[in-house]
């Protein structure tokens, strides 16, 4: 009796084990059927994504979510296709070299199981045709369950996105004069050069331009720093772009530097020496130091600069900043609030942008003049709108901008409403590559320089550059960054001035930067390291390596990592462990960045 109970239990083990067998060897069979369906189920996503895209800024939670969800499974996707495709390659290059494609499984198992499996060709790297049928097992279970909860919720994307006619020809305007500022300009320029008073008996006095973002704080900085009575009231001009956090030894540096640009490589971290180099350096000298972009609230950040600045009476330090507390901490002797433009001058920023400084048509004025009012005195905003109307040709497109929902949009974090709702029409005039090409800027720092001909490298590199006959990937995302440029996305563009004349490279203000931050807040991380974070589902990371770095094993676990950006002072162990692993932990990486911040 026991006997036969075994010798069933046995056969049934034994049917369940076939059963399993076979399930596996149809499983390795499949791959090529398989991999050919998610390549069509890829480009049925990115079109749901692109079309669904369009109402982003849509007040819904759950479309959010479902979306973020659906983008998620995308990018996994990709990946399982990127992992296959190489190993095919790699297979050809090895037959082509006279190596097995796949030196992972014996000879002897490998003609076995080519004997019995029907088609020849999925011999092709055992292991892996197991692992990508797995994969794509999972990831058709989960995308079964994202669209089940889209039918469960009620989510449907049945807006169709506006049809935007691109301009036959493309303008470069850098920043133009300042509208509406004179008083401003006048009253500044007073200050610096000390018209109509004494000298004082301090050695310097501090100046402090205060504004919201986009309000032109920096233009107005700039103008004042051109200026030819400036240059030739001051013996040395300085400009530091400070931005946050408020990092002293990197300040001190970008000092010494501006002073002495022949001076050699920086490589003390030590801030007294730092100090000392720049007492040296400005001793008996009347300058003029613009600190932009200052957001510390923290006195004793600026506390031993004060010492080191002291010099001959009539020196100037001007501050731009967002915060009144901020000019308050850098010991400012008088603050200039920045106001507000009047919705005339918004309209002649506006104007001059929207019909490229000529004539304008008397039929579009009311809506202009109604569009400018939405700016909300911003001139950043009504450039911008003003260069996304140069598209818009039609009264009736003019009325659909002016009625548009995106100006009530709510969800902006810390970004002034009144320069998102512009933000958001431009960046909705872009075609879906496009919008991801900007999105990819926010990897980068603010004030960050970007070479346009790494930008379209890195562009590439992200598989965001499609591919047309007869046009090189390169001049297709030379026309994406034109773009961009045009409607005003980038700007301080540094031109070649030996060759054509053609853009090398250019900055993006820092408003636009966190807006493109916004976009990418699910993607898209920044880090100092010095804590743990929850960055399992990021795909653009952004590391600043420091020695007191305690969250290596969090940021290993971002497996989906695409871009990884390191920066560190100095080139120390951590930064050479997390470069040298980077490899190991982050098999999707397409974008590897890595430098000293000096």
């Amino acid at each position: 009796m026991a006997d036969t109970l075994l010798i069933d239990l046995f056969k049934q083990l034994g049917s369940i084990a076939v059963q399993l067998a076979k399930q596996e060897i149809n499983l390795l069979v499949a791959v090529d059927e398989e991999v050919q369906k998610l390549q069509g189920k890829l480009g049925m996503i990115k079109a749901m994504l692109d079309d669904a895209e369009e109402r982003h800024a849509v007040k819904r939670r759950t479309e959010k979510l479902w979306l973020e969800q659906l983008q998620n499974q995308y990018y996994v996707m990709d990946d399982i296709l990127d992992t296959w495709n190489t190993a095919r390659i790699r297979a050809e290059i090895e037959k082509e070299e006279g190596k097995p494609a796949d030196t992972n499984a014996p000879a002897v198992v490998k003609k076995k199981v080519c004997s019995f499996v029907p088609s020849p060709s999925c011999c092709f790297n055992l292991p892996l045709r197991h692992d990508v049928g797995h994969m794509i097992r999972k990831l058709n279970e989960k995308l079964d369950m994202v669209f089940k909860d889209k039918a469960t919720y009620g989510i449907d994307f049945n807006r169709q996105p506006d049809v935007v006619e691109r301009p036959t020809t493309t303008s470069f305007v850098d920043v133009s004069q300042i509208i509406g500022r004179d008083i401003y300009r006048d009253d500044l320029l007073k200050n610096l050069l000390c018209v109509g008073s004494q000298e004082e008996t301090n050695s310097y006095r501090v100046i402090s331009l205060v504004g919201l973002g986009g309000i032109g704080k920096t233009t107005l900085a700039q103008l004042a720093y051109n200026h030819p009575d400036v240059q030739a009231h001051f013996q040395k001009r300085m400009w530091i772009c400070v931005s946050d956090p408020f990092d002293q030894c990197n300040v001190a540096k970008a000092i010494i530097k501006e002073v002495d640009p022949d001076h050699g490589p920086l490589n003390d971290t030590n801030l007294q020496t730092l100090l000392c180099k720049i007492q040296d350096l400005i001793k008996d000298k009347k300058y003029f130091l613009v600190l932009d972009d200052v957001w510390t609230e923290d006195s004793k950040k600026w506390e031993p600069f004060k010492v080191a600045l002291k010099n001959v009476h009539g020196s100037r330090i001007l501050v731009t900043t967002r915060k009144q507390r901020a000019a308050e901490v850098m010991g400012s002797v008088l603050t200039i609030n920045l106001e507000l433009l009047s919705n005339e001058d918004c309209w002649s920023i506006f104007s001059k942008e929207a019909f490229s400084n000529k004539e304008q048509p008397k039929y579009l004025e009311d809506l202009g003049r109604k569009l400018a009012i939405k700016c909300k005195g911003l001139p950043l905003a009504a450039k911008l709108l003003g260069s996304l109307m140069q598209i818009n040709k039609s009264r009736e497109q003019w009325n659909k901008i002016l009625d548009s929902n995106l100006w009530e949009v709510e969800d902006i974090e810390n970004i002034e409403k009144s320069i998102l709702a512009p933000l958001l029409l431009s960046y909705y005039e872009l075609t879906p590559t496009m919008r991801r090409c900007f999105s990819f800027c926010s990897v980068f720092a603010k004030d960050y320089f970007f070479h346009k001909d790494e930008l379209v490298l890195h562009w590439m590199a992200q598989g965001y550059v499609e591919s047309k006959t007869n046009m090189e990937m390169e001049d297709i995302a030379e026309a994406y960054f034109e773009k961009l440029a045009m409607l005003s996305f980038f700007q301080d563009f540094e031109r070649d001035e030996d060759g054509d004349g053609k853009i090398i490279g250019c900055k993006m203000h820092d408003i636009v930067h966190d807006f493109a931050q916004l976009m990418t807040k699910t993607e898209t991380f920044e880090t100092n390291g010095d804590k743990e974070i929850d960055c399992q589902s990021a795909h653009h990371l952004h590391l600043k390596i420091s020695k007191e770095m305690q969250c290596l094993e969090s940021i290993y676990r971002a497996k989906n990592l695409r871009t990884l950006y390191l920066l560190s002072r100095e080139k120390d162990y951590e930064f050479e462990m997390l470069l040298s692993h980077s490899f190991h932990h982050f098999k999707c990486l397409r974008t590897l960045i890595f430098g000293l911040s000096n």
